[in-house]
């Protein structure tokens, strides 16, 4: 149990290394947002958008089935995707990797800077998760104000954290 907390740990710090998810200027850019159709419920505050979802606004890019936009006195408060999986990429500063999360389902809440993937949910950076430091887990929520990662579901008993940490590569100019 503690080398899994240790390996959790290790995996957590080498996404928070990197601010994952966050460039200063994503969130001062607008929203960009393409769908097969949209429907608006102007007495709920809800969008919602259907088929080859798209979603942009500076570095973050997202793609999915279906997304809920959730709006109350003209401000989202909360984003819902879902898909076969919902893929998330953000570029976390100029010229590091792009950090990558998918889930077949996705929440996200501007107020407080929460993304939660959920259901057969993996993050990693880097161009692919078979050769980058990654996280799986049934449920992975991260703060991105704070730079906390947590993953897992503890009531669910089955469901287990897996950490995969690469080997740091050589040095070659040496």
């Amino acid at each position: 149990m503690k080398s899994v907390n240790q390996a959790f740990l290790l995996a957590s710090l080498a996404f928070i290394n990197c601010p994952v998810l966050a460039l200063d200027t994503d969130s001062k850019q607008p929203m960009y947002i393409e769908a097969d159709s949209a429907t608006y419920d102007e007495g709920k505050g809800v969008t919602e958008y259907r088929g080859n979802v798209r979603y942009s606004q500076g570095s973050v890019e997202s793609v999915s089935d279906k997304m809920i936009v959730y709006q109350k006195d003209g401000k989202t408060h909360k984003v819902e995707a879902f898909g076969k999986p919902t893929r998330i990429k953000q570029t976390p500063e100029p010229g590091k990797p792009d950090w990558h999360g998918l889930g077949l389902r996705s929440e996200y809440f501007p107020e407080t800077s929460v993304l939660i993937l959920y259901e057969k949910a993996m993050a990693w950076q880097g161009d692919n998760p078979e050769t980058s430091n990654r996280v799986t887990s049934e449920k992975i929520q991260y703060d991105i104000k704070n730079s906390v990662m947590k993953a897992g579901v503890p009531s669910k008993g089955g469901d287990r954290v897996r950490v995969t940490l690469q080997p740091e590569k050589a040095d070659e100019s040496q």
